[in-house]
């Protein structure tokens, strides 16, 4: 539309009359071409190949029942014309060709629907004809179906246009060749105006807004449109008088026409659509119903046919039973992979042995739950993370971490004879492992699976047949070699102290004296593992028993610059035991002790009630301390961390206090001390 200012503001009010006016009649005119253009798809879309009767019958049935349209043939390739409606046409229509027509040949041509300029019909009237090419299955046209609408005859056109006045103004529809489609005086229908300034205006593709002199020579204001679609023009006008009075008026009829069309092109777009919304609506809600997962919706039969939406249908139907199929069997095999999944799992878990895999960067992707329980975790804790996570022994790890990088690099698979591995509770396993690389199908990863056997009893087995064998060899030892030692010994040492005063040099004496009894003390030691001793236990007071020992030692340690404190707690009870086997416990303890503070120092004795059941004596000395790899085998017989010691010393007091039922416990640090813990019962254990 032009933007024109007009400098009045009469002027202003026309072109927004006129302008108005061509807007509308624009719109209407682009409705009715759609739905002609419509109505010519739909006899397209459902002629029926070599079925012409079919398409005389809808011919007919658009004819009657189509506002839009006046009457209709079916012309041949060759012009002729082979069906036609109404039936009054027949005489006009006899012995007439229309292949020379030009809306037939360009509807062959383009092979799509066209809508011809203003033609003069063979009944004398001039017409609009919407020609619309019939195709076969190879897209070849067969023949033209034409509907011809009567400028001058038609109700919808004339409600459009014939009827349209605004005052003294009025509105016409010119083609693309300036010739008038409408006009308020019908006999001018089919004049050439061409000549007129607007026409032209229009005919060059322009829309807008001007003052023009009819051809009355009045002055009118007239607002012009033009039409892409039809090529067409539409121009409203009018005199520069009565302007608003008439404008009214064609506003009130304009509404009404429209609300008219409206109702008229809903029941006719519903007609020919109903056959297609329904087939659809059925799709739509069973896609929806699929969507969510319910395979047994299907397509009415009665919507399946040979059209293109009953085939559809049909496909459709053929997927989701597809679908449906495809769906139980997989629920099948998953339900059967979770039934395999979760008897592994059992049978993985059930295993006392430790089994677990881990991929390339360490991180566990299987544990059973023997292996979680030894770190006190859970399986799903232990997954996705790392062995360091949960073993404190770095050094152990990092070996690990370089044995299963070797397995993944090889892909050969390692046997570790045993190792030791310590939970958190610093209990210890020995395990046997056997380290296997495992790859996956479809993934070029290689992970490590690792199968522990736990060999923990066959170990302490061997270490008790180990101690027993040198027990056993230290109590035949003892039997066969204490008898025939001391008896030679006692007669040296009778001499030796016999003929001592008669020599100037008694320190020599001395000597060989002390190395004797010695030697004694050491048989002494022996013959106590060698037979049974008498025993006579009894409740006795261990408070007084440890202090006895303890007054025993004072003066060689203040010798050796040692303090030796106590703190026993009060009205310990007594316990049950034999005396002189807990006093020989406590006289190896702390003579052990002094003789490892060579620099002297302090040693700390407490006692106290550890529950009600037991007594807790501990022994704390400030010596060089213990190695941690020789605290293992102390209490093994000939093994001593002492330069001239024996090792039977501290071996008798492990059978006196197990002979007891209670529990040494040593812990030591080089250089800086040992701690040893005596756990005796107060009451005698059955």
């Amino acid at each position: 539309m032009s933007k024109i200012v007009l400098p009045e503001i009469a002027e202003e009010s026309y072109k927004e009359i006129t302008d108005e006016t061509v807007t509308r009649l624009h719109e209407q005119i682009s409705n009715i071409t759609s739905e002609l253009e419509k109505i010519g798809y739909d006899v397209q879309q459902n002629y029926v190949e070599g079925d012409v009767e079919e398409l005389k019958r809808q011919l007919e049935s658009v004819v009657s029942y189509s506002s839009f349209v006046d009457s209709g043939t079916i012309v041949e390739l060759d012009g002729e014309i082979t069906g036609f409606y109404p039936a009054e046409l027949k005489e006009a229509l006899r012995g007439q060709n229309f292949s020379d027509r030009e809306y037939v040949q360009k509807a062959i041509k383009t092979k799509n629907v066209y809508i011809s300029n203003v033609v003069s019909a063979v009944t004398g009237r001039f017409v609009v004809v919407v020609a619309i090419p019939i195709l076969d299955q190879g897209g070849e046209v067969t023949r033209v179906v034409n509907f011809v609408i009567r400028i001058s005859e038609n109700p919808v056109f004339n409600s459009i246009i014939q009827n349209i006045e605004i005052g003294d103004g009025y509105a016409y529809i010119v083609d693309r060749y300036g010739r008038l489609l409408s006009h308020p005086e019908q006999e001018r229908i089919g004049e050439d105006v061409s000549s007129n300034e607007v026409v032209q205006a229009v005919l060059n593709q322009q829309s807008g807004y001007q003052q023009v002199l009819n051809s009355k020579e009045f002055s009118m204001l007239a607002s012009y449109e033009y039409i892409p679609v039809l090529e067409w023009g539409v121009i409203a006008q009018v005199p520069e008088s009565y302007i608003h009075v008439y404008f009214k008026e064609f506003q009130d009829k304009l509404i009404i026409f429209s609300i008219i069309l409206f109702l008229f092109l809903s029941f006719f777009v519903a007609l020919y659509t109903r056959k297609i919304i329904k087939p659809i609506q059925q799709l739509e809600f069973a896609v929806g119903e699929l969507a969510q997962g319910k395979f047994s919706e299907r397509i009415s039969d009665k919507y399946i046919d040979q059209s293109e939406i009953g085939r559809l249908a049909k496909r459709f139907n053929e997927m989701t039973e597809y679908m449906a199929e495809a769906n139980e069997n997989i629920e099948t095999k998953e339900q059967l992979l979770l039934q395999q999944k979760e008897f592994l799992r059992k049978v993985i878990d059930s295993s006392p042995n430790f089994i677990y895999a881990k991929n390339k960067d360490g991180f566990y992707t299987l544990a059973n739950q023997s292996l979680a329980d030894f770190y006190g975790t859970t399986v799903e804790e232990m997954l996705f993370r790392t062995e360091q996570d949960f073993n404190q022994d770095v050094v152990q790890v990092q070996r690990h971490e370089e044995e299963e990088q070797e397995v993944i690099k090889t892909l050969q698979e390692r046997y570790v004879e045993e190792e030791e591995i310590i939970d958190e509770n610093k209990q210890i396993k020995w395990l046997q492992t056997t380290k296997i690389p495992l790859q996956l199908t479809g993934e070029k990863d290689v992970h490590v699976l690792c199968i522990s056997n736990d060999i923990t009893d066959r170990k302490l087995a061997e270490e008790i047949i180990r101690k027993s064998d040198k027990l056993s060899a230290v109590g035949e030892l003892a039997a066969g070699v204490a008898h025939e030692i001391r008896n030679p010994l006692t007669s040296i040492q009778g001499f030796l102290q016999f003929i001592k005063p008669n020599y100037k040099e008694e320190r020599y004496f001395d000597i060989m004296l002390s190395e004797i009894e010695r030697i004694k003390l050491i048989i002494s030691e022996m013959l106590v593992l060698s037979k049974p001793q008498v025993e006579k236990r009894e409740m006795k007071d261990v408070t007084d028993m440890c202090q006895r020992i303890i007054d025993l030692f004072e003066s060689q340690a203040n010798l050796n610059n040692i303090q030796i404190q106590t703190n026993f707690e009060q009205q310990l009870p007594e316990i049950w035991c034999e005396e002189n086997q807990l006093k020989q416990v406590f006289v190896n303890i702390l003579k052990n002790a002094m003789e490892s503070m060579t620099n002297g120092g302090e040693i700390f004795v407490e006692m106290k009630r550890q529950d009600e059941n037991m007594i807790l004596i501990r022994f704390i000395d400030q010596g060089i301390g213990i190695e941690k790899e020789r605290l293992k085998r102390i209490g093994e017989p000939f093994y001593s961390t002492k330069e001239k010691g024996t090792g039977l010393g501290l071996m008798v007091s492990y059978r006196i206090i197990e002979s007891h039922h209670g529990k040494i416990k040593i812990d030591s640090k080089l250089n800086k001390g040992t701690t040893i813990d005596l756990l005796l019962p107060i009451q005698p254990t059955i």
